[in-house]
């Protein structure tokens, strides 16, 4: 993702008034809720089943998006208030969960960028 595109990137200090979306699972939110909105892509169990078989992860990550499509699809929609507003997209590290979901928010037509680095890479300010 950093090398291809750098442009939709963005800092944590570079956010402005954008709207946030974490795409852990719920778990990961409740335990560090940086950002305001969590639209998991994927259950907890899905995401141990990743971490299990490091190989498919892509492939784990884009089922468990195609598998709660329509509620991730009405979610993008009305947090990023009829896709008027850009939504900051984050996950763990900003290397799998959250391209994925950034890359979906634009082809549904959201304007978005990826937390570079993801949520643990927040510096505390």
């Amino acid at each position: 993702m950093k090398l291809l595109l750098k442009k939709y990137l963005i800092k944590y200090e570079d956010i402005k008034d954008e709207i946030t979306v974490d795409v852990r699972t719920k778990e990961q939110y409740s335990e560090n809720n940086v950002f305001k909105y969590n639209i998991p892509i994927m259950t907890k169990e899905e995401h141990d089943f990743l971490h299990r078989h490091l190989f498919w992860a892509e492939v784990i990550v884009i089922y468990g998006m195609i598998k709660n499509i329509k509620e991730i699809t009405k979610d993008l929609i009305r947090v990023s208030h009829n896709k008027t507003k850009a939504l900051i997209i984050g996950c763990s590290k900003g290397r799998l969960r959250s391209p994925t979901m950034w890359a979906y928010a634009k082809l549904i037509g959201i304007n978005a960028k990826v937390l570079e680095n993801g949520i643990l890479g927040i510096k505390k300010y």
